[in-house]
């Protein structure tokens, strides 16, 4: 495994941030990150930004430390380098609390959702453009009472749990490739 972190030096909503990123395999980094609670929509075509509480987890779990000049060259070797320009992140859309019912684009999600809508405490909706030029949208799910979620990503299912117990349960439509 060849999961990477820079230092936590960028401050941002109370806390500092930095990068994870793999210089191997991108879905290897999807599965990293899972394991950490990071959001599948929070991908940002090769790396994720993660706080520094995070990151402690990330080298427990054995992710290398690195310095950024460090982790952009392997990046660049393992080819998995992007400039920021060439990917588009997500753009709020709609924002709430409890939904009383999916939204019809997310509707081919209920069989596979749970309890999930039950029990979510708020929820919103991401969207941008996908590689194909399409609209790709994205409702999250987010609660503290767990769920019975199974997650499927060859459908667009993803479920996280964060170290303080949060979970979101993430619907992508059309399921996201490696690198989106």
């Amino acid at each position: 495994m060849a999961i990477l972190v820079d230092q936590a030096r960028w401050p941002w909503r109370g806390s500092y941030w930095c990068h994870l990123v793999t210089d191997v395999d991108l879905q290897e980094l999807h599965d990293f990150a899972g394991l950490l609670g990071c959001r599948r929509i929070g991908f940002q075509g090769d790396h994720y930004d993660i706080d520094v509480e995070t990151r402690l987890q990330a080298i427990e779990l054995g992710a290398e430390e690195c310095d950024s000049r460090e982790l952009v060259r392997r990046l660049r070797l393992a080819g998995l380098r992007l400039r920021p320009s060439s990917f588009t992140k997500w753009a709020l859309r709609e924002r709430g609390e409890r939904l009383s019912e999916l939204p019809r684009d997310f509707s081919h999600y209920e069989d596979r959702l749970g309890d999930a809508l039950s029990l979510a405490e708020h929820y919103f909706m991401v969207e941008r453009p996908g590689v194909d030029g399409a609209l790709a949208a994205a409702l999250v799910l987010v609660g503290t009472t767990p769920t019975n979620v199974v997650e499927d990503a060859a459908i667009g299912l993803y479920s996280r749990t964060d170290a303080q117990g949060e979970w979101s349960v993430e619907m992508i439509s059309p399921p996201p490739g490696p690198t989106e």
